[in-house]
C-alpha cells in the first residue's frame, strides 16, 4: 500500500496565498472591466449630455446692459433715445457665499452712496438678525432665551422677529452706514453666478466712479462700466404712447414675469412694460453678449473671453409726424381752454341776465381727443388727447384716443346708410319723408333740422342735414317693418340688431382697428333683444360707444372707396447705426382688413352726402350742411360728417360732439376724427367743429408748406345771442 503524500504546511500556505492572489486579480480585472464599461457609457452614450453641461458651465449669456433700439418719427426725428451713464457692476463668482457678499458690501459701502428708500422692512429685519444679536436680545429677550435653550428653531425665531420687529424699531437700530451697506447687499445677493448685475447707475458721481476704479483689485467681483436710460427729446409729447422700460432695479415687472420668462428672459432683464416699448420689445431689446468664463477650483473667475459681442436693439420708425403732432396738441389745448372759457363767460352772463334756458356747467368740459391718419394705408400721423384737471391745468391724454370710448351720435350715419343698402332695404338715391315719428307706447322721435313737418329727402341729403328719421326708418325696415303713425315698436329686434351692428363693424366701429398697441378699447355694445328703442337709437350713434381711432378708421374707409385698412404706428424697422439711418429690415404696410361692398352709385351717394355736410347750402330750401359754418371756406375742399350724442356727466345732461372728415374730398390724403365729450346740452351746440377746420389747415401748413392760418377765436358776443334764441339764425 502506497503512502499518501502529505503536503507541508509551507506548501499549503503557498497554495492559499496563490488562490487569494487569483481572487484579487479577478476582482481587479472585474473592477477594471466595470470602469472601462462605465467610461465607455459616459463617453459614448452620455457624452453629449455632459459636454453640454460643461459648455453651459463655461459659456454664459451675461446680462451686461446693451442699449435698446431708438424710436424715430416718419421724418427721422429722434423721439426716444438712450443716454449713457456711469455704472457699478457686480459679478458673483461660483460658490460665493452670502457672508462673503456681505463683507464685499461693507467694503464697497466706503466708496459709493446708495438710495436707501427702497429697502424693505424684511431686508432690515434680516440684517439685524445677522448683525445686531445684542439689540435683538434687548427687544425679544424671551425668544432669544428660547432659541439658546433649543426650545425653538432658528426658523421659528426668525419668524418671531418678522412678527414683532417693526419699522420704527429697525430704524432706531440701523445707522446710515448700515442702510447704505444693506442697499448694496440687497442688489448683489440675488445675482446669479457669473451674471453681472448693476449695483448703482444713473447717479454715480465722478468721484465714486474714480474711487471704485482705483480699487478694483481689492473689490472681488466689482467692475465699472456704462449703463443707459431712455431720454425724450420732445419731453412729454406722446411719452405715454412710447411706453415705459423697466429699470435695472426692477428687472422683469411682476405683472409680466410669466410672459417674459416663457420667452427666455432673465429676471433682472430690462424690458418694455407698456405701449410701443412693450409691443415692439422683440425689435428694440438688443442682444446680450456671450462670455466664456474660466474659474479656479474655488469658483473664482480667473479669465473671461467674449465669444459673441452684444448688439444694440434695432431702431423703430413710426408713422407719426412729430411736428404735426405738436402743432395739433397746441390746437387742442387752445380749443379746449377757449371753449371752457366761452362756457364760463356764458354761464356768468346768464347768471346776471337769466335769459338762457339751458344749464351750462363749464367744469364738465374737460376733454378732447383727435386722430389724424393717412386714409389710404392706415398710417397714424397724430394721436392727440388733452384734459383739464381739477386745478384747471392741461394734462396729456393721448392714450384716450385708444382707451376711451363714447357715444358719438350722427357721425356714424354713413355706416347706417351703407348697411341699409347691403340688406336690400334701401336703394341708392331713394327718397323718404323726414317727419316726427310717434309710436304706440308714446315714444316720439324726430330730426334736429325738422321738428314738426314732413320733408322729402334722399340718402345724400339725409347725410347732409343729418336726418335722424331717415336712419330710424332704415332700422325699422331691417326689422321687417315700414313706419306708420302710431305703430308699435318691434318686440324682438335681436336679429335686426345683429345685422345693424355687423354693418357698423365692417367700418371698424365697435371692433379692434388692429392698431399695433396693447389695451385698445373696442367700446360697449349692450344687449339688443327686447329693447327696440335702443335698437333704433343705435342707427344714429346713440347707443354703442366708439373711440377716436375707430371713428378715424370709419371715415377713412369711406374716403378710400370702401377698404378698411389696419391702423398702425410702426412704419419700418432699421438696423441700429450711430452715424446714420441703418438699413431697412422690415416695413409695415397697411393691411386691408375687409372691403365694404358698395356699388359705384351707392358709394357716390355716401361721399356726396359727406361733401354736402361740409360745403353745401341749398338755397331753394335754405338748408345747410351740418358742418357748413366751419368747413365751407376750406381750400382744398374737405368732406365729412358731424355728430351730437346725448349723455350724462355726474347726473347732468351733456352732449358729446364729434367730427370726422377727410381732404381733399376728391383725392383724400388725410382723414381725421375729433371727439369733444361732455359739452353743455344747449341749442345751438357749442361751436367745437372749428377744431376740425383748424386740423385740416394745420395739416396743409405742416405737410405742404401752406401759409399759416391762426386758430379760430371764440367770441361770446357772437355766440351768446344764439343761445338766447335757441337758434343758429
Amino acid at each position: 500500500m502506497k503512502r499518501a503524500k502529505i503536503k507541508s504546511l509551507e506548501a499549503i500556505n503557498r497554495q492559499i496565498l496563490k488562490s487569494r492572489i487569483n481572487i484579487i486579480l479577478i476582482i481587479v480585472f472585474l473592477l477594471c472591466l466595470t470602469l472601462i464599461f462605465r467610461l465607455g457609457y459616459l463617453q459614448i452614450v452620455e457624452g453629449d449630455t455632459y459636454q453640454e453641461e460643461v459648455e453651459n458651465a463655461q459659456y454664459v449669456e451675461i446680462n451686461q446692459s446693451v442699449p435698446r433700439g431708438e424710436i424715430y418719427d416718419r421724418n427721422g426725428n429722434l423721439l426716444v433715445g438712450n443716454e449713457s451713464q456711469r455704472a457699478i457692476y457686480f459679478t458673483r463668482h461660483r460658490n460665493m457665499k452670502s457672508n462673503e457678499i456681505m463683507d464685499l458690501a461693507v467694503e464697497l459701502s466706503g466708496y459709493i452712496n446708495m438710495d436707501t428708500e427702497t429697502i424693505t422692512l424684511r431686508d432690515k429685519q434680516d440684517y439685524i438678525i445677522s448683525q445686531y444679536p445684542d439689540e435683538l436680545e434687548s427687544i425679544m429677550s424671551e425668544q432669544v432665551t428660547l432659541l439658546e435653550d433649543g426650545n425653538i428653531t432658528q426658523d421659528e425665531f426668525t419668524q418671531e422677529v418678522y412678527n414683532q420687529l417693526d419699522e420704527e424699531q429697525a430704524d432706531e437700530i440701523l445707522t446710515e452706514g448700515d442702510l447704505n451697506t444693506l442697499a448694496i447687499y440687497v442688489r448683489m445677493v440675488n445675482a446669479r453666478e457669473l451674471n453681472p448685475v448693476i449695483v448703482k447707475s444713473g447717479d454715480v458721481t465722478e468721484e465714486e466712479f474714480a474711487k471704485v476704479n482705483e480699487s478694483l483689485d481689492e473689490l472681488d467681483g466689482i467692475t465699472t462700466g456704462m449703463d443707459w436710460q431712455r431720454h425724450y427729446p420732445y419731453d412729454d409729447t406722446l411719452k405715454t404712447i412710447f411706453g415705459e422700460v423697466s429699470s435695472s432695479e426692477e428687472g422683469l415687472p411682476k405683472e409680466l414675469l410669466n410672459y417674459y420668462m416663457a420667452r427666455g428672459y432673465s429676471r433682472n432683464d430690462r424690458v418694455g412694460k407698456t405701449y410701443l416699448e412693450f409691443q415692439y420689445e422683440n425689435v428694440l431689446r438688443g442682444e446680450k453678449e456671450q462670455v466664456k468664463y474660466s474659474t479656479d477650483k474655488s469658483g473664482e473667475i480667473i479669465n473671461q473671453e467674449v465669444i459673441k459681442p452684444g448688439k444694440a436693439g434695432d431702431d423703430l420708425y413710426l408713422t407719426i409726424d412729430i411736428e404735426l403732432q405738436q402743432e395739433l396738441e397746441e390746437l387742442a389745448e387752445h380749443h379746449l381752454t377757449s371753449l371752457r372759457e366761452l362756457a364760463e363767460d356764458a354761464a356768468d352772463r346768464n347768471a346776471q341776465n337769466g335769459d338762457v334756458d339751458y344749464t351750462i356747467i363749464p367744469d364738465h368740459m374737460d376733454t378732447v381727443v383727435l386722430v389724424v391718419q393717412d386714409p389710404n394705408n392706415g398710417e397714424v400721423l397724430a394721436m392727440v388727447g388733452k384734459k383739464l384737471n381739477d386745478e384747471g391745468e392741461i394734462v396729456n391724454f393721448n392714450y384716450g384716443a385708444l382707451t376711451s370710448t363714447y357715444v358719438v351720435g350722427s357721425s356714424i350715419k354713413g355706416a347706417t346708410v351703407t348697411t341699409g343698402y347691403q340688406n336690400d332695404v334701401l336703394e341708392a338715391g331713394e327718397f323718404m319723408v323726414d317727419e316726427p315719428l310717434t309710436f304706440a307706447d308714446g315714444t316720439s322721435k324726430s330730426s334736429f333740422f325738422n321738428r314738426d313737418s314732413g320733408v322729402r329727402i334722399d340718402d345724400q341729403e339725409a347725410l347732409m342735414v343729418s336726418s335722424n328719421v331717415y336712419m330710424f326708418k332704415i332700422a325699422l325696415r331691417m326689422a321687417g317693418l315700414n313706419y306708420y303713425d302710431g305703430m308699435p315698436l318691434p318686440n324682438d329686434i335681436e336679429e335686426a340688431g345683429h345685422k345693424l351692428r355687423n354693418g357698423l363693424n365692417q367700418f371698424g366701429l365697435g371692433v379692434s382697428t388692429g392698431i399695433d398697441l396693447p389695451n385698445e378699447a373696442t367700446g360697449l355694445s349692450p344687449e339688443l333683444k327686447h329693447n327696440p328703442g335702443n335698437y333704433i337709437d343705435l342707427a344714429i350713434g346713440q347707443y354703442d360707444t366708439y373711440s377716436a381711432l375707430q371713428l378715424s378708421q370709419y371715415v377713412s374707409t369711406i374716403a378710400n372707396d370702401g377698404q378698411r385698412v389696419q391702423l398702425h404706428l410702426g412704419k419700418e424697422v432699421r438696423g441700429s447705426d450711430s452715424n446714420a439711418s441703418g438699413p431697412v429690415l422690415q416695413s409695415f404696410n397697411g393691411k386691408v382688413l375687409n372691403n365694404v361692398a358698395y356699388t359705384e352709385e351707392q358709394l357716390g351717394q355716401i361721399q356726396s352726402g359727406f361733401y354736402d355736410a361740409f360745403n353745401t347750402h341749398d338755397e331753394a330750401t335754405d338748408r345747410y350742411g351740418t358742418g357748413w359754418d366751419a368747413y365751407h371756406n376750406l381750400e382744398p375742399k374737405a368732406a365729412g360728417k358731424t355728430g351730437t350724442a346725448e349723455a350724462f356727466n355726474e347726473g347732468d345732461p351733456v352732449l358729446n360732439q364729434t367730427y370726422v372728415g377727410y381732404a381733399p374730398y376728391d383725392d383724400p390724403e388725410m382723414a381725421f376724427s375729433v371727439i369733444f365729450p361732455n359739452m353743455p346740452n344747449t341749442i345751438p351746440f357749442f361751436p367745437a367743429q372749428y377744431l376740425g377746420r383748424d386740423v385740416i389747415n394745420k395739416y396743409y401748413e405742416v405737410v405742404h408748406g401752406e401759409e399759416e392760418e391762426g386758430p379760430y377765436q371764440y367770441e361770446l358776443s357772437e355766440f351768446y345771442p344764439k343761445l338766447v334764441y335757441g337758434s343758429y339764425d
